[in-house]
Formats: C-alpha cells, structure tokens, sequence
C-alpha cells in the first residue's frame, strides 16, 4: 500500500473513531448512579450506574463510567446504596376483564364463609329488596372452612334477596329466595341447562351447570363506553406499575381487547408492553386456517409496545373446579370435595390427542408460536404426547418455544419431555401460596409437594414463568389472584404458603433463579430475550428500584419490599409518593 493511501486510510480511522467518541459522548436522557443495579446479565454483575438514551440502555457500570453521559438535560437519579432490578414482567394476566369487572362490582376478598355472609348483609342494605345479589368469585380452596357454604348459610345472611354465589365454574350455591326465583324449590322441578343437586329432603343444595338459566334471571351489567374501558384500563396499568410491571402478557385477547391498549398508545396513557395471547376451540385444519385468517395478523406482528404473541387452546379444566385432567381417578375425598359423583373421574379434556396433534401442526405451518392452558398432570402428557408427534414431521416446532399454560404438577416424564421439546412453562406461584394447603389435604401430601413445582422445572432446564393469572381486583394483594411480584418472589424463594406450611422444600428457588423467573425466562418465552429480561447495553430500559435489598436481605423480608420507583423505556411511570404517572411518553 502507498504511503499516500496508507495516510488516507489513518485519517478515516481516525475520524470514525473520533465520531464514535462524539456519539458515546452524547448525553443520556437518563443517568441511575450511586446504587446496586441487579443486570443478571451472563457474569451476574451488580453494578453503581446505568445511562439510557432513546428509550434504551448505553451503559452500565461505574459511576465514573456513566459520570461524562450527563448533559445539562439528563435526569440524574440518585439511588443512595439502594438497589435496581429488571422490570417485571407479568407473564399472565387478564387487564382488559380486570378493567371490564372494575366497572361493574368492586372485588372483594372472602376468607371464610362468615366474611362472605357479613358481605351479602352489607350488599343487602345497598340493593333494592328483590334484585339479585352476587357474591364476588371467592375460591372455596381459600375459604377457612374448605368447602362450599350451604343455602341455609345464605339465608342466614340474607332471606329479602336471591342472592348467588359462583366458586367453581359451573357450579352455583343460591339462598332459598334464589332458588325460588328460578323455581327450583319443588322437588321435582328441573333446570333445562344443568342438574339440581338435593339433600335427602329433597330441598336443592347446589346447582351443576345452569348458567344460562341463571343468567336469564339476574340483571345484564350495564354497557360501558369505550373511554369508560380505556380509563379503568389505564388505572389497572398504572396499578401494575405501582408493583414494578412494566410487561405483561394478555393471556386471552382478541385484536379487539389488543386495539385498546393499541388506543391507549395513541393518547399516551400505555405504561406497560403488551403481547397478546390469542385463544380459540377450533379443532380442525380449516377452523385453525380460518380463525388465524379472522385475526388480520402476522405472527410476532407488533412493535416493542404492542405485538403479537402466541395462539391459545384450553386443554382441561382447574384445579378450584374439580375439572383438571389427572393421571388418577379422583377418589372419595376429592369426589365429596368438588360435589362430583363418579370417583373414578379424572378430570376433562377438550381435545382429543388427534386433535391436538392438528391444531399444533397446522399453527407450525402458519407459522405461529402455540401454548395451552393444561393444569393437569395426564393432560400435560397429552399435550406432549401430540406436540411430540408433530416434532416428528415438523421438527422446527422445537424452536417455537410452545409454551404450557399452568402445568400445575410436574414429573420426571414431563420435565425430560418438556426439555426434549424446547417447552417452556407458565405457572403461578400465588396458587401454591393460597391453595396448597387445601391441596394437601384434599389430593394428600405427594400432590401438594409437586403443585407449581418450580424447582423441578429449574432443575430440568425448562424455563419457567411464575406469574399470577390476574383476572378480578384490583389490590395488588388481594386480588383474586395477586399479581404482586414481590410477593411471587416472596413464594417463589421460602416455598411457603400463606398459613406457614411448607410443602416440596425441594421446589424453592435460589433468589436469582426466583428473579429470572419474572423477568428474563418470561423474555425467552416471548422472543423477548434481546430487549429484556435484563439490564444490559443495547436493552430497552425497564427497570425499578426497590426500598431494599432483595439479594441479602432476610428471605422473610422479600414480600414486605417496596417498589420506589417504575421506569419503562426510561421514563419514569410510577414513583412512590407522587400522583402516579398518566402519561408515558411514546
């Protein structure tokens, strides 16, 4: 090379290197000094600083490091020692029902039937004499008494109203004025849609199925106007703020129920990113084409606020309702537990395996990443069962992270399948937290020791997203699931439940795989992993500050943290002490 061209060829180095320089140099939007920010990048770094700029990290490291990325305009927030995490991200939530049931009924949870009686009194000097009363959905797996409460109980609270209460899908316990407005006292009186269940004195107890009966009699809630949604929507986002989300996965959307939060960007109240989860019962070839065809979107389609996620069949039923799929009958215990009547039931399934194996190939071939609600332990064999059939002919469904939904009971077998298959798990910690105890002694103690088994999942090298199937209330802890991180983190590390009790020791989490399991596996499950999770250059900024230290601070401690402050693409949503944010800046 001549010495002219080698001189050129200096100075354009030089001069890129310069330019680099000058755009390194150029100021942050925002600066987080002086504090222990959690990266749970590869070397596990707890680092003094981080700078964004554009909505995205620049730097991360020491003070000194991001000390010449402060320009007149960066916001500088001093953390004084406290320390930061990856936002959460809240992998199951139902926000937009959250926010349609806001508007019609105020939640609230019942511990007991005497807490469920003193609710109806105080509802019955509210309403009208003669309009119906309906208690809101309280699990009897959570009730003190573990049972369903009797019509006589409902009397005893209230004989001037039908009053109803739903627990566990389709089963209804009505006072006698209820029963009598639908004009099931007489004992040979029928229901069209379900059975009437009697005591020996033929008096109706409990009613199997009759929703639409039911609904024919009790009030319509009223219509609601969009902006009446979009407001309540905006709170119940804000709300998750307020608790350190900053993502979250509508696990039951429409492009409906997605145009919403689609509406909220446009006025500039989203504060959160949103995947949708779309979910269907075609079984066939031609309903699967014809519903992907119905939602008018691509696979992934989106932006870093708004996209597309997975598509969504339901296996089974619950583990509140007597209905998830096991590998066992159910047996006296859970038969006069659930008021079932065969005791070698064991649970539904929808879909056949044959049809399994259908929808899961056809999704493969449109492209679109699959996942199923299945709480059981012999429906998820089944799930596997199929997915591994279309593996076979379809072997790029490993990559399609298809993701179970619940999965309440893992085993040897379905770990080592799960892993085989590239399968990722969804599940919810505060389930263990409320309902394990009923668990164990409704199903016996081996059950319970497997119910959300987080430490076989982690073990088994499954990526697991604990989360907390949000669907009604809005107190971030008493919810009818509670969709407050800290608490699943609180669950996730201590495994115990909220009496105490400690079942399946060997399924608690160290503190980081716990944080992983809300921030960077919920990414993977996502196609998320190169934007979030955790806090790293080139990441969006999503993170919070917490009152203390989750890493050393007493494992008992964990739930009774405190979220300071909620920043989304490095802006700040929520900040403890101030009005929270409306706003967000797109």
């Amino acid at each position: 090379m001549s010495t002219r061209w080698q001189l050129c060829v200096n100075c354009l180095t030089a001069w890129a290197m310069s330019v680099s320089t000058l755009l390194a140099a150029e100021p942050a939007d925002l600066v987080l000094s002086g504090g222990k920010i959690v990266t749970l990048d590869g070397q596990l770094r707890v680092v003094e600083a981080l700078a964004a700029r554009g909505g995205k990290i620049i730097t991360v490291g020491s003070n000194a490091d991001v000390q010449p990325l402060i320009g007149p305009k960066t916001e500088v927030i001093r953390l004084e020692g406290k320390m930061a995490l990856p936002g959460f991200i809240e992998s199951h939530c139902h926000a937009v029902g959250v926010a349609r049931g806001m508007l019609d009924q105020t939640y609230a949870e019942l511990t007991s039937i005497a807490e469920m009686q003193d609710w109806i009194r105080q509802a019955a000097r509210d309403v009208p004499a003669g309009r119906w009363i309906e208690v809101p959905r309280n699990e009897i797996t959570r009730f003190k008494e573990r049972r369903f409460p009797t019509p006589a109980e409902m009397d005893a609270a209230c004989t001037t109203h039908p009053v109803l209460f739903n627990s566990v899908s389709n089963k209804w316990v009505l006072n006698t004025k209820g029963f009598e407005m639908l004009g099931l006292l007489d004992h040979s009186s029928k229901l069209e849609d379900g059975e009437v269940v009697r005591d020996e004195s033929g008096r109706p107890i409990l009613l199997r199925g009759g929703t639409g009966t039911i609904r024919k009699h009790t009030p319509k809630n009223p219509e609601h106007s969009q902006d009446e949604v979009l407001a309540a929507l905006a709170k119940v986002l804000r709300t998750y703020n307020q608790v350190g989300i900053t993502s979250i996965f509508e696990r039951a959307t429409d492009p409906g129920s997605l145009n919403l939060f689609r509406e909220l960007q446009k006025r500039d109240q989203l504060t959160t990113r949103v995947t949708g989860t779309f979910r269907f019962s075609a079984k066939t070839v031609e309903g699967v084409e014809k519903y992907v065809a119905s939602l008018g979107l691509k696979p992934g389609e989106g932006d870093e606020w708004i996209k597309a996620g997975p598509l969504k069949i339901t296996i089974d039923g619950g583990i509140h309702w007597g209905t998830t799929r096991l590998s066992e009958p159910y047996g006296t215990k859970r038969i006069a537990f659930y008021r079932l009547t065969d005791p070698e039931y064991r649970g539904e399934q929808f879909f056949s395996l044959a049809e399994m194996q259908t929808v899961f190939a056809t999704a493969e071939k449109l492209g679109w990443q699959m996942s199923c609600h299945v709480s059981g332990d012999e429906g998820t064999r089944q799930v596997l069962e199929a997915l591994s059939r279309v593996a076979a002919e379809q072997p790029d469904v490993r990559k399609r992270r298809f993701t179970l939904i619940h999965a309440y009971f893992p085993a040897p077998d379905i770990v080592h399948k799960c892993r085989e298959l590239g399968v990722c798990v969804d599940t919810q910690g505060y389930l263990y937290y409320k309902d394990a105890d009923t668990l164990a002694q409704v199903y016996g103690p081996e059950w319970a020791s497997r119910f959300i088994g987080l430490g076989d999942w982690v073990r088994g090298g499954v990526p697991v997203a604990v989360n907390s199937d949000h669907m009604i209330g809005l107190d971030p802890n008493h919810a009818m699931n509670s969709f407050n991180p800290l608490l699943m983190l609180s669950i996730a590390v201590t495994r115990k439940t909220l009496d105490g009790h400690v079942h399946g020791p060997q399924q608690a989490l160290s503190r980081l795989d716990a944080l992983r399991a809300v921030t960077q596996w919920p990414a993977y499950l996502s196609f998320d992993e190169q934007k979030l999770g955790t806090l790293e250059t080139g990441k969006l900024a999503d993170l919070i500050v917490l009152n203390g230290d989750y890493l050393t601070g007493p494992e008992s401690g964990i739930f009774n943290l405190a979220v300071e402050r909620t920043i989304v693409g490095g802006k700040t949503v929520f900040r403890r002490g101030e009005s929270p944010h409306a706003k967000l800046s797109q």
